[in-house]
């Protein structure tokens, strides 16, 4: 190898030094997430890390045989490319790749969750890799999944009082470490110690930055997991509209279907003049009613809806009747819907002869008997005791 070529191990520190500079000028940028420089941005940083990645899985650089002693401080940073990896493929806005996009992430947050517990740095008690990988199978296969909303409730409570205290904990390294030796070495006078000092100071401020990752790769994949299901669905509601017009298109095709224009909801008020009228279906026939050189190619009539349709533009937005009363009524009669009669009607009440005096006083004894009752009986009088108290 030559002397200016520089080795890989060098390179990759400089190619994930500018991809984390990278990464932060996203975060604080305010373009738009769908805006083409805001992608050619994200999309540039993901080709980075991806090459970051590639060159860590040839040099080998993690095993699970070490332990985080093993390892350099600047090679224990290595450890958040596949973590950039997945926030960076989660900037990307491709409606076409999406789901695609969504599982190459969480690909990339679950290889730096095993990576880091193969480590010994994941708390189990606070994310198990296993268990997430069992929660997205349930999931994807459609099965429920059992929990406890008490006990998440106390974990989310638990995970947020621990986030909370890792980045105070960050925010103290990282001033330190900007206070430079001074504020590292203490009451250290010697220069080895406070050396000795600030290195300690930058690995513990590694070791809690992956923490602190670790935390929030976990949220990342529960938006994720949402996330695929609505991406699925999408698919799935799109596909089902292909179907459908695959299958509407196939049923146009058949025998007796209108024409592609007719198809596609086109219409013209003098469509008849073009096309003769199919009596057994009703609709336009295929043939025209004129050849390419004017002459008529069968009998056709003159006249059509056109003038029906123009009279009916100027007219009242509601039904306007189309008979009186008297003529709806005689089509009632005619049509058998209004009875006549109802049965045979009684007789009149015979006149009382002047010269009958028995039957003159037998009425006027009855008219005053029924006098003397409405006298006793005034009108409502029965009803006057049940409304009583």
């Amino acid at each position: 190898m030559d002397s200016d070529t520089p080795a890989p191990e060098s390179s990759l520190r400089v190619n994930f030094a500018r991809a984390q500079r990278q990464l932060q000028a996203i975060n604080k940028s305010n373009l738009a997430s769908s805006s083409v420089e805001y992608q050619g941005q994200a999309q540039a940083l993901v080709k980075l890390l991806k090459t970051c990645a590639t060159q860590v899985d040839q040099l080998s650089l993690f095993s699970s045989n070490e332990t985080p002693d093993d390892y350099s401080t600047s090679e224990l940073k290595l450890l958040l490319i596949s973590a950039y990896l997945g926030e960076a493929l989660q900037k990307l806005s491709s409606p076409e790749n999406r789901i695609a996009i969504l599982e190459e992430a969480a690909a990339s947050y679950k290889k730096f969750l095993l990576a880091a517990q193969l480590l010994g740095i994941v708390d189990k008690h606070a994310v198990d890799v296993e268990q997430l990988s069992t929660a997205d199978s349930n999931a994807s296969s459609g099965r429920p999944k059992a929990s406890d909303p008490g006990r998440d409730r106390m974990q989310k409570i638990e995970r947020f009082k621990k986030l909370r205290a890792l980045q105070l904990s960050i925010a103290e390294l990282e001033a330190k470490l900007a206070g430079g030796d001074g504020a590292a070495g203490g009451k250290n006078n010697k220069g080895e110690d406070s050396d000795d000092d600030m290195d300690e100071v930058e690995r513990d401020h590694a070791i809690k930055l992956i923490e602190l990752k670790i935390y929030q790769v976990v949220d990342d994949l529960d938006i994720l997991k949402d996330e695929m299901k609505m991406a699925q669905q999408m698919e799935e509601i799109k596909r089902r509209s292909a179907d459908n017009s695959k299958a509407d298109r196939r049923s146009r095709s058949g025998p007796g279907a209108l024409p592609d224009e007719a198809s596609d909801g086109e219409w013209r008020l003098d469509s008849q003049a073009y096309h003769q009228i199919d009596p057994r279906t009703g609709r336009p026939s295929v043939r025209p009613a004129f050849n390419s050189k004017g002459k008529p190619t069968q009998p056709f009539v003159l006249t059509n809806n056109r003038q029906a349709i123009k009279n009916s533009v100027f007219r009242p937005g509601w039904a306007l009747p189309t008979m009186t009363i008297d003529e709806y009524l005689k089509q009632e009669q005619e049509r058998g819907g209004i009875i006549n009669g109802g049965g045979k009607e009684p007789d009149a009440k015979p006149e009382i002869d002047d010269n009958d005096h028995e039957a003159l006083d037998a009425e006027t004894m009855k008219k005053r008997e029924w006098d003397e009752f409405t006298d006793n009986n005034p009108r409502g009088a029965g009803n006057r005791g049940g409304n009583r108290g």
